[in-house]
């Protein structure tokens, strides 16, 4: 259910216990695809796991952190401080709703840091039970920027959008030497901006992985309203434990 569909009457009397906020990025994913990616992604998982579970889906955040991809055009980025502070106030006015479980939908790799200290921070000072979950790290899929799984996903969900795939010049993210990573910026390795080889995308593929990405989340969703039942120990309003 998205949010912004319900009224006040309905959130003040929810019948749900999780809210769901897709969080992506607006950056270059080569010359083939929309630089809306990370957000069309994320959003799509949530909405496919808040419609087959009891959850509500927000707004999704579309810019993150991604200054090394600022050499391309259309590159859209925050810092990261700028991020944590608004995704917290975001969560945080869910606290008076009473709703028990805030979960964030991470679809670009650049705001895991943020978006993990957010978690941390929500669950300290507020009575919420906030966890972070990224499509990339729950299938087992290689997901590299632009690379054939997630051009796959993009066939799956906006075709319209992609234009025809072009490998990239580097096989995996970054540039290392003895250890560190060199590169600062993703014309560094990358000419076009891709990582890996996306003509071998599918359609099929992409349905495959994006359906394994939601049932990961719906079974996160289950598992966490397991763990917050009042049988199991469920945190009450005013108990902000750290974890």
């Amino acid at each position: 259910m998205n949010l912004t569909a319900q009224t006040w009457v309905d959130v003040e009397e929810p019948d749900v216990d999780v809210c769901l906020l897709p969080v992506g990025s607006v950056e270059q994913h080569g010359p083939h695809a929309p630089l809306g990616t990370d957000v069309f992604v994320a959003d799509a998982i949530a909405e496919a796991a808040a419609g087959r579970v009891e959850a509500w889906k927000l707004p999704p955040v579309h810019i993150g952190v991604a200054p090394y991809h600022r050499h391309f055009p259309g590159t859209l980025h925050l810092p990261p401080e700028v991020l944590r502070e608004y995704v917290f106030h975001l969560l945080k006015c869910i606290d008076a709703w009473g709703v028990e479980t805030v979960l964030i939908i991470n679809g670009h790799g650049g705001n895991r840091d943020a978006l993990k200290h957010v978690c941390r921070r929500l669950s300290d000072e507020t009575g919420l039970d906030a966890q972070y979950w990224e499509w990339m790290k729950a299938v087992e899929a290689d997901v590299q920027h632009a690379g054939a799984v997630e051009t796959s996903v993009l066939q799956h969900l906006v075709p319209e959008l992609l234009g025809t795939p072009q490998p990239g010049d580097a096989e995996s993210w970054g540039e290392w030497v003895h250890g560190a990573q060199t590169a600062m910026y993703t014309d560094e390795f990358s000419e076009n901006g891709v990582v890996g080889d996306p003509t071998a995308a599918t359609a099929e593929a992409g349905q495959d992985v994006f359906e394994t990405a939601v049932g990961e989340l719906q079974e996160l969703i289950a598992w966490l309203g397991d763990r917050n039942a009042p049988e199991n120990g469920r945190r009450r309003d005013g108990d902000h434990g750290t974890r």
